[in-house]
């Protein structure tokens, strides 16, 4: 005889489940909030930035250094839709992929997508569409969601405002609508958000489930997902039904979504080999996982949506494939291997000739939230950046901590109202010495503090 009760071994079960329910749903739960932030009214939209962005972007580890154009769709109000992509230009070109509501990547777009930089028409397609389609002229992408997004990135030649302006013009020549109004589009909507706080950050309390709710009542079940019915089911999320758990039952929720979160962080910060042996840089996520990605998860003896959820809770991301044109490294670390510490100051040293050939960029974000520090004014060092200072070996030192050095101010960046950071090391038009690892990144050493 079991000395807990029947209530106790049930609320013990609901937290189990409601657990494993979060692991699974981050990467939808991070499109819903991404989409009420950006633009709760309206789907068919396109959001952007007029500069480059500041901290009151707090979505998940933004970029600092290019121009950002994001499209968000729902194709329940237009069936298939278009998106006409400009070709490149000596100046400007686009790095961007178009992903489902489980991030998952249709295509990769713009000089290193299906494209190749030569422009053209991507042509999404509504899960069980049986209508005619165009035979030739698109690159045809077939969504298994009703809501998709499209994260467009116009990489600049040089870090001045006449580079974002010219990226942003060229952004705007990006067009969408109806296939059935091809002949005749209308306007292309869009909105400028600079300026507006928009706040992404996954909340780990019950707001993350109310989110998880949005989503299944707005989608249907992936045949790969049915399993989950149940478990989704046991902590009172149901299609069709309305979510309302008692305060009981939130308490148990709240608690298993904090723990989520726990084994989530645990695993970003210890769960990955190095990138480079011996140092602290890795990929957050697995090959298994980065295998998946590409082929939509089309393998049915592979399914790492555990793992899946490690890159999802800092990132708002997916591409095809990953390390054709840009490529991330993640530390959270000092060469110590301890976690670093926002009062503290490192140095890292960026070895010569960054094997890219578009631009490097490494940004710091807030440990807690993996966004940019409320209330910085400066976010990462870049091979664009104005006024950096470059040592005669050619190599580039980059300062993090709590106040700028004089005269290193470039290189510098502020920790600010934070506990602790992370960083992560950006590479755009990537070339093979990053992979054979011929070329390797250095660790952030501490230098005071």
């Amino acid at each position: 005889m079991s000395a807990r009760t029947h209530e106790e071994i049930q609320d013990d079960a609901t937290f189990r489940r409601a657990v494993e329910a979060a692991i699974w749903g981050i990467p939808a739960v991070n499109f819903e909030l991404m989409r009420g932030v950006l633009s709760p009214d309206a789907t068919n939209r396109w959001l952007y930035w007029s500069g480059l962005l500041d901290w009151k972007n707090q979505l998940l580890t933004p970029n600092p250094d290019l121009v950002y154009y994001i499209g968000l769709f729902d194709l329940r109000e237009t069936g298939p839709l278009v998106i006409e992509v400009p070709a490149a230009t000596e100046k400007n070109a686009l790095n961007g992929n178009v992903c489902n509501i489980w991030q998952t990547p249709l295509e990769d777009v713009g000089r290193f997508g299906a494209d190749k930089g030569a422009g053209g028409k991507y042509l999404i397609v509504p899960p069980d569409y049986t209508g005619e389609l165009p035979a030739e002229g698109y690159f045809v992408l077939r969504s298994l969601t009703q809501q998709n997004y499209a994260l467009f990135r116009a990489v600049l030649s040089e870090g001045t405002q006449e580079a974002v302006d010219s990226g942003l013009d060229y952004c705007q020549q990006v067009r969408s609508y109806p296939l059935s109004e091809a002949a005749n589009p209308p306007a292309t909507d869009t909105e400028d958000l600079t300026g507006k706080l928009v706040d992404g950050i996954i909340p780990y309390d019950i707001r993350f489930f109310e989110a998880l709710d949005r989503i299944i009542q707005a989608e249907e079940w992936l045949p790969r997902d049915q399993a989950m019915t149940e478990i989704v089911g046991a902590v009172g999320i149901k299609k069709g039904e309305t979510f309302a758990p008692t305060e009981h039952t939130k308490a148990i929720l709240e608690r298993a979504v904090s723990e989520a979160h726990l084994w989530i962080r645990d695993t970003y910060e210890n769960g990955f080999p190095p990138f480079y042996p011996g140092t602290q840089w890795f990929f957050p996520t697995s090959q298994e996982m980065r295998v998946a990605q590409e082929s939509e998860y089309q393998d049915p003896g592979s399914y790492p949506w555990g793992n899946r959820a490690i890159p999802y809770h800092m990132a708002f991301i997916g591409l095809k494939h990953l390390g054709a044109g840009q490529f991330y490294l993640v530390d959270v670390k000092d060469s110590d291997g301890k976690l670093f510490d926002s009062a503290k100051t490192y140095r890292m040293r960026v070895p010569i000739d960054v094997p890219v050939t578009q631009y490097w960029s490494c940004a710091m974000y807030d440990a807690d939230s993996h966004a940019f520090i409320r209330e910085n004014v400066k976010y990462s060092v870049s091979s664009l950046t104005p006024g950096l200072t470059v040592n005669d070996d050619g190599t580039v030192d980059i300062y993090v901590g709590p106040k700028a050095m004089p005269g290193l101010e470039a290189n510098f960046i502020e920790t600010g109202k934070s506990q602790a950071f992370e960083l992560m090391f950006r590479f755009y038009g990537t070339k093979p010495e990053i992979f054979d690892q011929s070329w390797k990144l250095n660790d952030a050493e501490l230098i005071a503090g």
